[in-house]
Order: structure tokens, then sequence, then C-alpha cells
């Protein structure tokens, strides 16, 4: 048997590959999407009240901006409707003109319930608020979210659909009230003297 004329040494070639690819990562700067957090607190103002309440044992959630529409989209079906909206032309007669919708009391038609299922399908991440109304979220991946809550007592109800710009290592605020709610229903009626 005769050998080949070439001769080929695949173990320096390895070798040499290998310990390049071993380097080039330490050479090559570091690109990681190190995480941030969310903080902040959760306060809402009763009507009539001469204090904010804290609002605490509230569930919170971080998820993709897609959940805004999806949200926004349920809100639009569980309006109550009184059947259809008719036009009377001049002769009396009635045309249907499409489905009436009652707005004037959004506290009853609100469904809390459906909103916060949706919310929680899509959730990335949960948290409740402390008992005076402070909330964290740590190691948030940076990027835009979506920052859903809810709340509901016998005086009032909203709910928060907010998008939040995580910023990387750092501690980014929000703060929840009734002046960046969504929605808010209060129905703390002013006694009579």
């Amino acid at each position: 048997m005769s050998l080949h004329p070439l001769k080929i040494r695949p173990v320096a070639l390895f070798g040499k590959l290998a310990a390049v690819l071993f380097l080039l990562p330490l050479s090559l700067p570091a690109q990681t999407n190190t995480p941030g957090c969310l903080t902040g607190k959760a306060t809402i103002q009763l009507k009539n009240s001469s204090y904010r309440s804290d609002l605490g044992g509230m569930d919170l959630i971080l998820a993709p901006t897609n959940l805004i529409p999806e949200i926004r989209r349920l809100r639009m079906e569980t309006w109550r409707t009184d059947g259809l909206a008719v036009t009377r032309s001049a002769d009396g007669e009635e045309n249907p003109v499409g489905v009436r919708i009652d707005f004037a009391d959004g506290y009853k038609n609100l469904d809390l319930p459906a909103l916060g299922q949706a919310a929680a399908n899509a959730a990335a991440a949960r948290t409740k608020t402390s008992t005076n109304g402070e909330f964290l979220f740590s190691n948030v991946p940076p990027g835009k979210q979506a920052l859903y809550a809810q709340y509901k007592s016998r005086y009032a109800v909203a709910y928060w659909l907010l998008e939040v710009d995580i910023s990387k290592d750092r501690t980014n605020r929000i703060d929840l009230s009734e002046t960046n709610a969504a929605e808010v229903f209060n129905r703390f009626e002013k006694k009579s003297r």
C-alpha cells in the first residue's frame, strides 16, 4: 500500500480553529439585554374624599403590547345594548341603523373579569401591590410592555392599560391614579345635609 502524497495535519488545523472559536466571544463587546425594574404606587382619589386611598392587594400584569388592542376590543364588546337604534322617516317609517349602545352607565357595563382574564392569559410577569399600594416588577426585559391593573370597590371601579417603556439597567417608575386610568367610574355620592 502506498500513502497519499499530500500530507495533511488535521490535528494542527483543528487546534487553531478551536482556539479562534474559543477566543472570539472574548474579543466581541458584550451585548446583553440587562433587565430593568418597574416600580410605582397605586392610589385613587374618591369623590368627596379629602385624602388619596392606597390600593393594596391589587393585581398588576406586564404583557406584550398586543394586549392593549385586545383589551380595547373586549371592552367595546361588553357594553350593554338595548336593541337596535332606528331612525324615523317623515312618514313614521322606522329604519334600523345599527346597534344602540348605552354609554350612560359604564360602571354596570364594565366586565372586569373578562378584561382581567385576557390580561392574565397574555401575562409575562405578575405582581400585587403591598398594603400601602407600592409594587415592583424585577428582571423585566427592556423594551415596550403593556401594564394592566384593575380595582373594584363598592364606591369605585377602575382599570389601567398603559404602555410602558422599560430601560435596561434602570429602575423605571410609574404611579397609577385616576389621572392615568383607562376608565374610572366613581360612585361616591355626596351626602345631603
